[in-house]
């Protein structure tokens, strides 16, 4: 095959995950790394709708282009010479992914989440404080079993992954080594893995420190959303645990009313502010006296510790073997034990107690967040790199 290569991905350029990828690769293309793209421009909402119909209607014209067309200019691709690397599947669609595989000796997929192997995606069940790899290595009859409903279309990915990657006809690229070892795990020894770290935006180490405003209480920031598998529940216990503190949620009440029900038994020190990374969000972050980043999932890279470390240095993790947090260097980072609040809370309280040893984490942490931007720098590259046959 030649160097060139295809991107495939069931969604376009955005503002937040796999859109934001897609616009990161787009710009590295640009710079000089050649690659063609074929992905579904986005649903517009309703007021864009509006806006678009009076103002442009050459880019109304260009959404519907891009949606009709779309399986066309895959199939095209899929026959083509170039090296095909798909992204987000579910929003590609089982029927057409097949029809690529089909077609070709064998495709790539760089992995961005846990459905390869998990109904849910999020790979967390209720009430659960830790992942749920009941599904991985085996036929996922656990599912059944737990009600796990397949939100996003995952069933009849699920039932022929096994046999086209033990064949090698479909080929992976995983987000970090965490990340591989739990693929490496589900589909068996004859697996192709490869690394390639996954560019995370944002995650520049600030030239100068920010400047900690001087509380009567210390402040814990939580960066993630009310989604169970973002770890909320471990906030809030920790929250209760220690009640001399205060606890900031990025999110309004209704969120967490859509994943809980119910906001009883909330400790008051726990504060909810809906802020974004651009409003608000990144300030909180950069000047709270700790951040939080307690995933329960089998998380793979997650932009928000890396930028937690890289704005703010002191941030507290879930350390299980399948987290991006048990990569981190144990200098870097602080280890949330949901079985040992206690003693996780007195390690927070010493930490805060010792300056000198917050500012060395802090170091630590800016140092692994620099490490890692490095490693991440051209993407794009190191998915070429991947896709190279072995020498």
């Amino acid at each position: 095959m030649s160097s060139e290569i295809v991107f495939i991905c069931g969604i376009g350029p955005g503002s937040t995950g796999t859109g934001a990828l897609m616009i990161g690769l787009m710009a590295e293309a640009a710079a000089g790394t050649p690659a063609e793209f074929i992905v579904k421009e986005k649903t517009p909402r309703r007021r864009g709708w509006a806006r678009l119909q009076k103002i442009n209607p050459f880019r109304v014209a260009h959404y519907f282009f891009s949606r009709v067309s779309f399986p066309w200019r895959v199939l095209r691709a899929a026959k083509s010479d170039k090296d095909v690397v798909m992204l987000h599947p579910q929003t590609i669609g089982f029927p057409l992914f097949r029809q690529v595989m089909e077609a070709r000796p064998h495709v790539w997929m760089y992995v961005l989440d846990a459905f390869v192997f998990c109904r849910r995606s999020y790979n967390c069940l209720p009430g659960e404080t830790a992942p749920c790899l009941r599904c991985l290595g085996n036929d996922g009859a656990a599912a059944d079993q737990h009600g796990c409903q397949d939100w996003f279309g995952s069933g009849p990915f699920q039932q022929h992954f096994p046999a086209w990657v033990g064949s090698g006809r479909l080929r992976l690229m995983a987000q970090c080594e965490s990340h591989a070892r739990l693929l490496r795990t589900h589909f068996g020894p004859g697996a192709v893995v490869k690394v390639v770290p996954l560019s995370v935006p944002d995650i520049a180490v600030p030239s100068s420190a920010p400047v900690r405003p001087v509380r009567d209480r210390p402040l814990a920031v939580f960066h993630g959303s009310c989604q169970p598998a973002k770890g909320i529940v471990h906030v809030i216990a920790l929250a209760k645990e220690m009640l001399d503190w205060d606890f900031l949620v990025p999110s309004d009440p209704k969120e967490y009313l859509q994943h809980f029900g119910s906001m009883t038994d909330l400790p008051a020190n726990l504060q909810f502010r809906r802020l974004s990374w651009s409003e608000g969000l990144a300030e909180a972050v950069a000047t709270a006296d700790l951040v939080l980043c307690p995933s329960i999932w089998s998380a793979t890279v997650e932009g928000a510790v890396l930028k937690s470390l890289a704005h703010n240095g002191l941030v507290m993790v879930t350390t299980h073997d399948s987290s991006f947090g048990s990569e981190l260097p144990a200098d870097a980072r602080l280890a949330l034990d949901p079985a040992d609040l206690r003693g996780t809370a007195a390690r927070l309280r010493a930490i805060q107690a010792d300056p000198a040893l917050a500012e060395s984490m802090r170091i630590s942490a800016r140092t692994y967040a620099e490490e890692y931007a490095r490693r991440c720098r051209g993407m794009l590259n190191g998915i070429r790199e991947a896709c190279r046959p072995a020498a």
